[in-house]
């Protein structure tokens, strides 16, 4: 396998066939067209395929999750196969897989319940963790949720909760939302209490979802259900804090039940088509469960395109998407850019609308949670917004002016302007100062994303990131910078210096600087390898900025700065060498990342 592997989270539809005929279902006719025959024929050699694929093009699945259509109307022998794969593929990847932060070794299916019963053992000896639809309130999953034949199954429905309660491994409840099911909150409550103390499912483990309008479902029912508004968003959620706060279902109120609209979800991407993906057993791919079947979402098939035009493709349509409904100006302008990205392109194009259809609910989970959700203000917030525009809407980007340039400063010794004493010539002048400062030499690897690492004096400007306990950090390096300034690189050491934005006064100068936490050293011989390839070398930053979470403080920003033992000293025997170098670099010029540190409310 190529390294380092893309992460990406593959959905897979084994059919589009289901056994229920929900109101309100995004997928129109999709699931009475399917052919049932047919897709459990290939059902298992497409997954196959796709995974085989995506390994020789260097492409991770962290997460392989089952989903329909209605997964459990597959023959049983069947869905032991693709169990079996899904596991097989976590054991092969077990060890990339943990190093970001996953734990996967069991399937996973959405599931309407409806057959829980007859595949209950399937899915015990699979380990399989399962994630069940039902209507809140019940009597609604009664006459919104029936068969294909129009009988309504609550009892059913029930007699199945009570089993998946008993299921001995990971499980939880969706619940989709549209305006009716809001218009009766007590009934809503009342029956969360019921499924929790009645029939024994521990209601913690839910999330909730709120239906938005689906072309599909309308050319298919012709009448879908009204969506929520976001004033009937706010009352549930208004109303769920009234009702569970306080009791033993306040821990699934604050952290599962509206996890769906905080960044562990799929909003806090700027561009989704670069990191998740749903394929069908045809071999087609599409955007997700919300994009299936429409033709703006579909990025190719894995029987006849490449993987690597299948992700481009996906970027692309995505990015397309949000350019053509702009940017909101009260998006452009909100400290919270950065856990939204303004929402998902899917709805956007249903909506044919800019903005978020859950934006009152989210600052609603912002404001009373904000040590998880830190608003950017001021310059921190018009630099995001400056990123974020020039990512998703690059239109808008050349159309902005450019922000005004410093105020100059008194330049001292005169002659400073000469060409030759300008601080990138005297970079190019000195081969060591080439390898001090040069961009390429080391990355940061921050979850699914690699980050060039840039001198903090050269760089055109600074973006700061936010990092949470669990995040994967990993610095790396060209091991051939150990050997420069240094006759022995096993004597060599990676140096580390982390600052935070709260200004302290020393030295004979009295300057105002930024203040020193603490400074690390490694051994060169003491790196781990890099999956970037023998050249490279690697620390996992992760424990050590753990060890030293306490000194991160709430909305102060904190500076790293990386460079080698001896480069550090060559910098500062440049600076008492040369007048010009050191105006200049007065500073720190090592390559740097600016940071926010954040740990649960």
């Amino acid at each position: 396998m190529n390294a380092p592997s893309r992460p990406v989270h593959l959905l897979y539809v084994p059919t589009l066939a289901c056994n229920l005929g929900c109101s309100y279902c995004y997928l129109g006719t999709q699931t009475t067209e399917a052919k049932l025959k047919e897709d459990s024929a290939r059902a298992v050699s497409t997954l196959r395929h796709a995974l085989t694929a995506l390994d020789e093009a260097g492409v991770l699945a962290f997460n392989v999750s089952l989903h329909g259509g209605e997964v459990t109307t597959l023959p049983p022998a069947v869905l032991d196969e693709l169990f079996s794969m899904v596991r097989a593929h976590y054991l092969k990847h077990f060890d990339a897989i943990s190093a970001l932060g996953h734990k996967k070794l069991a399937p996973h299916i959405k599931t309407n319940l409806y057959k829980f019963a007859p595949l209950y053992d399937l899915f015990d000896r699979h380990k399989v963790s399962i994630s069940a639809s039902i209507d809140l309130p019940l009597k609604l999953h009664e006459e919104h949720r029936r068969t294909l034949g129009g009988k309504g199954w609550r009892d059913l429905a029930c007699d199945n909760l009570r089993r998946l309660a008993a299921y001995p491994h990971a499980k939880k409840i969706s619940a989709t939302l549209a305006a009716e099911h809001l218009a009766d909150l007590p009934a809503l409550i009342d029956d969360i209490w019921y499924i929790h103390r009645d029939l024994g499912f521990d209601m913690n483990q839910m999330n909730l979802m709120f239906a938005f309008p689906s072309a599909l479902n309308t050319a298919a029912r012709g009448n879908p259900l009204a969506p929520a508004d976001e004033a009937t968003q706010l009352a549930l959620y208004d109303a769920l804090n009234a009702a569970f706060a306080g009791t033993e279902l306040e821990e699934g109120l604050r952290r599962n039940w509206f996890d769906e609209f905080t960044p562990s979800y799929c909003t806090n991407a700027i561009n989704c088509g670069e990191r998740f993906y749903l394929l069908q057993s045809d071999g087609n791919v599409y955007s997700c469960v919300r994009g299936q079947g429409l033709p703006e979402f579909h990025y190719g098939n894995v029987f006849t395109d490449s993987v690597d035009t299948i992700l481009a493709t996906g970027a692309r349509k995505i990015a397309t998407i949000h350019q053509q409904f702009g940017l909101a100006n009260d998006c452009r302008a909100c400290g919270h850019l950065a856990q939204c990205h303004s929402g998902c392109a899917v709805v956007k194009f249903q909506r044919q609308h800019a903005k978020s259809y859950t934006c009152q609910l989210q600052k609603a989970l912002y404001r009373d949670y904000p040590q998880r959700f830190p608003a950017l203000a001021g310059d921190e917030q018009a630099a995001y917004a400056r990123h974020y525009i020039a990512r998703a809407h690059p239109g808008l980007a050349i159309a902005e002016p450019p922000p005004p340039p410093a105020p100059a400063a008194l330049v001292l010794p005169s002659d400073l302007v000469d060409a030759k004493n300008g601080l990138r010539a005297l970079i190019a002048a000195d081969p060591i100062l080439v390898e001090l400062y040069r961009a390429d030499a080391w990355r940061l690897e921050l979850n699914d994303e690699w980050l060039a690492l840039e001198s903090q004096i050269l760089r055109a400007r600074a973006d700061c990131h936010t990092l949470l306990p669990g995040d994967q950090i990993r610095l790396h390096l060209r091991r051939e910078l150990f050997a420069v300034a240094c006759t022995e690189p096993v004597r060599n050491t990676v140096y580390l210096q982390v600052l935070r934005d709260t200004p302290v006064v020393y030295g004979d100068e009295q300057r105002s600087k930024q203040e020193h936490l603490f400074t690390y050293q490694r051994f060169a011989n003491c790196l781990s390898d890099s999956p970037l390839g023998d050249d490279w070398a690697m620390l996992d930053l992760a424990p050590l900025l753990a060890l030293h979470a306490p000194l991160f403080q709430r909305g102060v920003r904190n500076n790293l700065l990386v460079t080698t033992g001896y480069l550090r000293d060559y910098h500062y025997q440049k600076q008492k060498a040369n007048a010009f170098y050191h105006v200049q670099a007065i500073n720190l010029p090592f390559q740097n990342l600016e940071f926010h540190y954040l740990t649960e409310a």
